[in-house]
């Protein structure tokens, strides 16, 4: 009978209970990993991006950080993308290890298997460097985040983590106040022959508001009443009328964000994040109750 890596039954238990929101469940998992597996990039990466869902971001930045110093030496690898581990749980669950896919491939495994690429959709370098990213900008280290969202967007293999790791560069050079070098993230996107597919969730929108394509309308029309994309185009909705100097604007589309209770997603914690430290947000609720 086909085995599972022990890694690999700590990362999907661990995905899984991010995706069911429980994401201390989720830290305490990779924890236990990581003291059988200690210093393992995968498995920082893991957790760190749970830690960041707490809102542990200088957690997250110590795990992310330390896994980013040992990408030199580790070897690329293709991440299953999430909505395909729960095949992967309920083969574990049911005793079928042989039906449970590789969670990661190399470059050599996929160059044997080119066909299956379709199932994953960032690989571990890029997500270490965004997710790194991501932790900083939260944490409100704008000039901070730029050189791990550059490299994110320099190692990425899919649109997604490319124009993700455009838009979070993008958002903090404005906040930084070097609006031409924004301009040069804007035409470096501009240059990309976008393709339309079922999982994207807001960064294409964003960055074509960004760039004049399309209307704040029409960008928040997108939504169709989908939390994931409220919270996510809604952020950059939000900063999009921040920069242009509208804060009454700003406030009522970050507040439509916190009403959709996602509590976990990145967007939704930089409202938060807005809300607790920005002054021209004085005053507003940095939280929804249920």
């Amino acid at each position: 009978m086909t085995s599972v890596p022990l890694t690999d039954r700590y990362i999907i238990a661990a995905r899984l209970k991010g995706y069911l929101n429980k994401p201390t469940e989720a830290v305490a998992l990779l924890t236990e990993a990581l003291e059988q597996e200690p210093g393992s990039a995968r498995l920082l990466r893991f957790r760190g991006h749970r830690r960041i869902s707490l809102g542990d971001y200088a957690g997250a930045i110590e795990d992310l950080r330390a896994a980013a110093d040992q990408l030199g030496d580790v070897e690329d690898e293709y991440e299953m993308y999430q909505v395909e581990v729960e095949k992967d749980v309920v083969s574990l669950i049911l005793g079928r290890p042989e039906d449970v896919r590789p969670q990661h491939l190399t470059d050599t495994m996929a160059a044997q298997n080119p066909q299956v690429l379709d199932r994953y959709m960032t690989t571990l370098h890029t997500s270490v460097w965004y997710h790194l990213g991501v932790a900083q900008y939260l944490s409100g280290d704008f000039e901070g985040c730029l050189p791990s969202f550059r490299e994110a967007e320099r190692c990425s293999r899919h649109q997604e983590g490319t124009v993700a790791s455009q838009d979070w560069q993008y958002m903090a050079l404005r906040r930084l106040g070097r609006p031409d070098e924004a301009e040069q993230v804007l035409d470096r996107f501009r240059k990309i022959e976008l393709i339309e597919e079922d999982h994207l969730v807001g960064y294409e929108g964003r960055m074509q508001l960004y760039t004049g394509q399309i209307t704040p309308d029409e960008l928040w029309a997108m939504c169709d009443g989908n939390a994931l994309r409220t919270v996510t185009q809604g952020y950059g909705l939000g900063n999009w009328y921040y920069y242009n100097g509208d804060i009454d604007a700003a406030r009522k589309v970050f507040d439509e964000v916190l009403n959709t209770n996602a509590r976990y997603g990145f967007a939704y914690l930089a409202v938060q994040a807005e809300y607790s430290r920005n002054p021209d947000f004085a005053g507003a609720t940095a939280s929804k109750e249920n």
